[in-house]
């Protein structure tokens, strides 16, 4: 028994976990920066990070249709007899937002050689659609891109919400089963004592060889529960190390943390002072009035309406012809005699005028309009229906916010009525009244209500982190240096 003992100790002193526990006072990492390291390098950021880099690509894309372009061109060859030819073009152009085309086109050709004929000369041009919502077809692409960079963003930093959320479950998670094998290991020193108590008095007749044996399979018990929870223990940091973007072999220690609500408070991760009150019902109404006005989620799904909007006015202006209005101004014979310019006076000077057509098959545009008006109001049957998810969300975790507290407090009352029933049981033994199938029993209670406690504290604490979160209340920004 004293070898197998002693074996325990030393592989716990040798393994990652007793390795972490020797350097908890001096490289201890805290929830406030677990959480600052998961927000810098976590992988399960990059995703949502690279969704956002695509959208803003695409945008970019979106903003070259707008830029200046400018396309020179030459040719130089012959004609079928022989007669030589030289073209130089540069042509400029640019699309506005209101769906103009301006351009700009500069040409210089020569052509022959003897009584060679030459021009130079450019023509600026304007064409401005009408009666399409002066441009906001041609702007919608543009639009969509600027909003899909929006609905990324916001889908990283709801990302990093829950990254948040993770982490703590993590954290807690590592400090659970720390708090767990220390329970473990005092289970298993008191164990031993009442092994070595009960073998001296069988020896001396004041117990049977069934009290041994009890206190024998106790101790067997405590060591399994020990190796079990050191095992767990490891496991949860390497999830934890796994979730910050540490390696595995990388040393961790967590600061000993307080899961009180006043000490989660005050890390911002607690509900606060959102949830003073004495009416619950105003609590929860409180609460889901800030989850309606600062949860991405809701205003991204409202803003999909007004886009879903945008798109049906988008298909009303589609339904009327395709009409533009063209304002052109030409100059030729630049550098040329009058009486060699033999373009100029007809291609010279302003033109101006109006081009429409129209399809009669419009049911591609009917079509096109019909199914953005059930667009607009699906995306609106969204949004309400998820306000009123949220709503039910707020409600839950309030509820579960609540329980937790009183968990707590039954867990507490439990873990103190087990001490006093351990202590009856021990103080019984002692004097010879009782064998010790009490204390083992007690001992196994006793273990059984610390562990329920830490649980019962860890849920709480969680509860209020998710509580804040959907509300809206949880800002990434708070928690990075």
């Amino acid at each position: 028994m004293f070898l197998r003992a002693l074996g325990l100790a030393f592989v716990f002193a040798c393994s990652p976990v007793g390795l972490w526990a020797q350097t908890h006072d001096t490289d201890a990492l805290t929830l406030r920066q677990a959480i600052a390291t998961a927000l810098a390098q976590s992988p399960r950021l990059r995703q949502s990070d690279d969704a956002r880099q695509m959208s803003e690509i695409r945008a970019e894309q979106a903003d070259s249709r707008f830029a200046l372009k400018a396309n020179p061109s030459l040719t130089s060859g012959t004609d079928a007899v022989g007669n030589p030819q030289r073209t130089f073009g540069l042509g400029v152009s640019k699309l506005l937002p209101t769906g103009a085309d301006l351009v700009w086109n500069a040409t210089s050709f020569r052509y022959g050689q003897f009584g060679e004929v030459r021009d130079t000369g450019y023509t600026l041009s304007v064409s401005q659609p009408l009666f399409r919502g002066f441009g906001a077809s041609t702007a919608a692409e543009r639009a969509l891109t600027k909003r899909s960079i929006v609905t990324a963003t916001r889908s990283a930093s709801d990302a990093r919400r829950q990254l948040i959320v993770n982490t703590a479950e993590s954290y807690f998670a590592v400090l659970r089963q720390r708090r767990q094998l220390e329970n473990a290991n005092r289970v298993l020193d008191r164990a031993r004592h009442l092994h070595v108590a009960s073998d001296a008095r069988a020896r001396v007749g004041m117990a049977t060889e069934l009290d041994v044996l009890r206190a024998d399979l106790l101790t067997a018990r405590a060591e399994s529960s020990a190796a079990m929870a050191q095992e767990q223990l490891e496991s949860a940091g390497d999830a934890l190390n796994v979730l910050l973007g540490r390696r595995l072999d990388e040393p961790l220690s967590i600061e000993e943390t307080e899961l009180s609500d006043e000490a989660l408070d005050a890390l911002e991760l607690g509900p606060g002072s959102a949830v003073s009150g004495s009416d619950g019902a105003d609590v929860a109404a409180r609460l889901a009035q800030s989850a309606m006005s600062s949860r991405l989620d809701v205003i991204e799904a409202w803003d999909r309406v007004q886009d879903a909007r945008k798109s049906e006015s988008i298909a009303r202006w589609n339904l009327l012809p395709a009409t533009a209005f063209t304002m052109t101004y030409t100059q030729r014979g630049l550098g040329t005699p009058p009486s060699e310019d033999l373009f100029g006076p007809f291609l010279n000077g302003w033109r101006f005028g109006v081009t429409s057509s129209y399809s009669v098959d419009r049911s591609t545009e009917r079509v096109a309009m019909a199914t953005t008006n059930l667009a607009v109001r699906a995306a609106e049957q969204d949004a309400r229906e998820l306000e009123d998810r949220v709503r039910s969300e707020v409600r839950q975790a309030l509820r579960a916010w609540q329980r937790g507290k009183a968990t707590v407090d039954i867990q507490s009352k439990a873990v103190a009525l087990a001490e006093r029933q351990l202590r009856l049981s021990q103080l019984r033994y002692d004097r010879g009244v009782a064998g010790n199938f009490d204390v083992v029993d007690a001992e196994n209670l006793l273990f059984q209500a610390e562990t329920d406690l830490d649980a019962a504290r860890v849920e709480r604490a969680l509860a209020g982190i998710n509580l804040r979160k959907v509300a809206g209340l949880l800002d990434p920004s708070k928690f990075l240096p």
